[in-house]
């Protein structure tokens, strides 16, 4: 179960790090101004606080699988 768990958390991880790259726009990185560049890093942390909340979640779930 927990193998299961750790598997999932790196999936998601992958997941939520690619979707940030692509909203960020890697490939134009010289194009991008100081105000966007904040913009893009406060929509990250945004995106990261709720993965964490999710993954807190998952966490106490599987904590009362594992009791039962």
């Amino acid at each position: 179960m927990r193998g299961a768990f750790i598997v999932g958390l790196l999936i998601v991880a992958l997941i939520v790090g690619l979707l940030v790259m692509k909203n960020m726009g890697t490939d134009n990185s010289s194009a991008v101004s100081e105000t966007q560049a904040k913009k893009y890093i406060e929509k990250a942390e945004n995106a990261a606080d709720g993965v964490n909340k999710r993954l807190n979640d998952l966490s106490q779930r599987a904590k009362g699988a594992d009791a039962d």
